[in-house]
């Protein structure tokens, strides 16, 4: 494989981290927006934004299961 192909493949790879990231935040968002209200839904999503896993892995540990 020459180094044309391993930048695409890590092209790829940065675009489906990046995809996730933004599923993730708009998971919380909506999760935290239907039980707790819209705005603790944008704060955790900021968090979320920011911190990447850390702060995915924080609102699950603290959301309400209800």
């Amino acid at each position: 494989m020459d180094v044309s192909g391993i930048g695409i493949i890590i092209g790829i790879f940065i675009l489906l981290i990046w995809g996730l990231c933004i599923l993730a935040t708009l998971w919380v968002f909506s999760d935290a927006k239907d039980k707790q209200g819209t705005n603790i839904g944008c704060l955790w999503a900021l968090v979320v934004l920011a911190a990447g896993p850390i702060g995915f892995i924080a609102y699950l540990i603290v959301r309400d299961k209800t």
